[in-house]
């Protein structure tokens, strides 16, 4: 991947990168999304680093089972999971309108668990059975 340029001022550049994978297994009716590793996150602790963990939440839907989440990393702005994610009995009708948020937030002692940015991706755009790379920088929606 390049890296981001200086002229790229773009807030989104201060939040950090975020690289994940995505494959729809249609036999199994299964959503995996491996999340690798997220690079010069945003510091949110005191010490200049970070405790963060990725969390997975599938829009429209509140259900607790919409929602997964990796394990927690310490001090680090370059976390690395390589942590795969599943969802089980996801149709074909929910890949055609359901829309994956994977949130990157920081995790902190008090249990006071900070946002750093996030992406979405509407699923309609994947392809079944073939895995696609991501490489994004985070952002705040608003």
């Amino acid at each position: 991947g390049s890296e981001a340029n200086s002229y790229d001022s773009d807030q989104a550049t201060t939040l950090g990168a975020l690289e994940f994978s995505l494959l729809y297994d249609q036999d199994n009716s299964n959503l995996q999304c491996t999340i690798i590793r997220a690079k010069g996150l945003k510091p949110m602790d005191s010490n200049g680093l970070a405790d963060p963990y990725v969390k997975l939440h599938l829009l429209p839907g509140a259900s607790k089972s919409n929602k997964l989440r990796t394990k927690t990393l310490r001090n680090t702005r370059n976390p690395v999971w390589n942590e795969t994610l599943q969802y089980h009995g996801i149709t074909e009708e929910d890949m055609q309108r359901k829309t994956l948020r994977i949130s990157v937030c920081d995790e902190d002692k008090f249990g006071h668990n900070e946002f750093i940015g996030e992406t979405r991706f509407s699923l309609k755009k994947l392809k079944a059975n073939q895995r696609k790379n991501f490489n994004i920088c985070l952002e705040r929606v608003i």
